[in-house]
């Protein structure tokens, strides 16, 4: 049972690791895809994409910090035990 527990570990980091790729990418390109539509409704064309672009990617990164501030408060890490 003792080998079995860091293997899922390996296989839960593994898994986290991909959708949090996973998740950037597709806060990227859902922006761009909403300033593109909105684009061509408005004719202006890179206007939007480019602020959607921007967009996205800002929500990506704000995912990933999210995700690695949970990280640390499940390891321990972030504790605030560990600053006295």
């Amino acid at each position: 049972m003792s080998e079995e527990s860091p293997k899922r570990s390996i296989f839960k980091v593994i898994l986290d690791a991909s959708a949090l790729g996973i998740n950037f990418v597709l806060c990227v390109v859902i922006g761009v895809v909403i300033g593109y539509l909105i684009d061509g409704l408005l004719h202006s064309f890179p206007l939007f994409s480019i602020i959607f672009l921007i967009a996205g990617f800002v929500a990506g990164v704000k995912e990933i910090f999210r995700v690695v501030r949970k990280a640390d408060k499940e390891s321990g890490q972030g504790s605030s035990e560990e600053d006295k």
